[in-house]
């Protein structure tokens, strides 16, 4: 049935409010949009120099690897401390150190296009999920026709968990972690906390153990999720292999944390700050745990350890992206390589095990940061070489560039925030129709815009980009659905609905 002309006006101001809450609650992640924060890769494996497996026949010979998937939420290359020497960071500085450090390396610019991307190995525009993220009370959820990375791993005889959040759908059973591979999940489902204490949204409870409610608690969230990452690890039965991803709560988009790790930088004045490195510091806490977990259950020295960002740094929150080849979906193709378990043949995903473990050259040219042709914002990104295009309005969070250009990245977090988006009854601003073209190498923060110094460059990548553009799919979440309301649901966000 057609829409008439009132409903598209309600639809396209609900879009409208809903794109300004969404950006209000991510606060804004600056230089996620452009490329996205630099992920820190880190492996420990026996000689990884003689084990790096160039077939799944090869793999198969041997016993596969256990796999540690650390995820952290919102976490900029300049928040880490071999980056950033203000950070208390021992553990994973020395993980990092005795391991594999990726400078060159993307994820998607928000929560729920680089699960995607990981789960699936394909590019989030291919599967629907390139704009945005999922709200709420969005009936979608990673469609299901996709096999993804637990599955696949279980294939070959992996015990899977997950702990912390999913945020790849939840309106129906089907969408959820433990009907997708994992064998046991422990977290929220939905995208984000008001408080890391109550676990609680603006509008519901949720944290959830499987399909059960965790009952409710003051306990902080991280404390949590470490004890259960530890209880698998010291539960596993060692004669399988073990994939757990743990994705972490921190350091997230709110300032909150437990007193004893904001002490730890007490000459720090500025109160953001301060609690932001103390949350970096309480990520080392938790990740020694799990390693150390690792060592005492006899899993250690046959264990690959990743650990990662979902995306870049939210700058009013004292998150630092500063400055900035492969991507997010190549560590799908990787771990199943890995693993000896097949992947489909037509992934955008690469393997990448002979880079991270020989130091071969990257099998990978280039790659699309994303393309959405949203009305509202329709945006389109790659990079070919070291160079990259970016086309129409970059998703809006590019207004930070143009209100306030500056030599610092991380002062763009300082932009009233009245400056970037108009209320909800005010209309939003034509989106500007930019054509920008960078040197990645030789101006990794993009300052400097070349389009008009080459213009066949543009053209070359306007043309690969047409070609990429050809698998685009619409967006699974587009549409809110008020059936999903916690408030139907005795306050806690449940599925069930769609």
């Amino acid at each position: 049935m057609a829409q008439s002309d009132d409903q598209k006006k309600s639809d396209i101001r609900w879009r409208k409010t809903n794109l300004i809450r969404a950006f209000l609650v991510i606060v804004s992640i600056l230089a996620v949009v452009m490329a996205l924060v630099i992920i820190e890769l880190k492996f420990t494996h026996p000689e990884p120099s003689q084990q790096g497996p160039k077939t799944n026949k090869t793999v198969c010979k041997s016993r596969p690897p256990h796999i540690v998937l650390v995820i952290a939420d919102d976490l900029g290359w300049n928040d880490v401390e071999w980056n950033n020497v203000d950070i208390k960071m021992p553990v994973l500085n020395q993980l990092a150190a005795d391991g594999v450090i990726f400078n060159n390396t993307y994820v998607q610019p928000l929560c729920t296009p680089s699960r995607s991307a990981l789960m699936t190995g394909y590019y989030p525009f291919k599967t629907g999920n390139q704009h945005q993220f999922l709200f709420n009370l969005h009936p979608a959820g990673l469609p299901l026709e996709y096999k993804i990375l637990p599955e696949r791993l279980k294939d070959v005889g992996y015990l899977t968990h997950a702990i912390g959040k999913w945020h790849l759908g939840f309106c129906k059973e089907d969408y959820l972690p433990t009907k997708r591979g994992f064998d046991s999940h422990y977290g929220p489902w939905t995208g984000s906390f008001s408080s890391h204490y109550t676990k609680m949204t603006q509008e519901g409870y949720d944290f959830r153990d499987n399909m059960g409610v965790v009952q409710q608690s003051n306990t902080y969230l991280t404390y949590m999720l470490t004890e259960r990452a530890v209880d698998l690890i010291m539960g596993h039965y060692v004669e399988y292999p073990l994939y757990l991803q743990y994705n972490i709560d921190l350091p997230a988009k709110f300032p909150e944390v437990p007193p004893e790790y904001e002490a730890l930088y007490s000459n720090i004045t500025d109160n953001r700050t301060r609690a932001f490195y103390g949350k970096m510091s309480l990520i080392d806490d938790s990740v020694n745990s799990v390693v150390e977990a690792l060592k005492t259950r006899g899993l250690w020295d046959d264990t690959l350890f990743i650990f990662i960002s979902d995306n870049g740094a939210a700058a009013s929150q004292a998150g630092s992206n500063w400055p900035l080849l492969w991507h997010i979906v190549d560590l799908h193709k990787t771990i199943l390589t890995l693993a000896g378990a097949e992947s489909e043949s037509d992934i955008d995903g690469m393997d990448m095990w002979e880079t991270f473990s020989k130091g071969a050259p990257s099998p990978r040219n280039e790659f699309v940061y994303n393309i959405d042709d949203f009305e509202l914002s329709p945006n389109a990104a790659i990079r070919v070489g070291d160079y990259k295009l970016i086309t129409g309005n970059p998703d809006l969070l590019y207004p930070f560039r143009l209100a306030n250009r500056s030599d610092d990245w991380y002062n763009y977090g300082d932009v009233p925030i009245n400056a970037l988006f108009l209320s909800p009854d005010e209309d939003l601003p034509p989106p500007p129709n930019v054509t920008w073209l960078f040197n990645i190498k030789d101006d990794p923060e993009e300052k400097n815009d070349i389009a008009e110094l080459y213009p066949e460059i543009v053209q070359e990548l306007s043309h690969r980009l047409d070609e990429y553009r050809e698998d685009l799919v619409p967006p699974v979440n587009l549409l809110s659905d008020p059936a999903g309301d916690a408030a139907n649901f005795g306050g806690v966000w449940s599925s069930g609905w769609c």
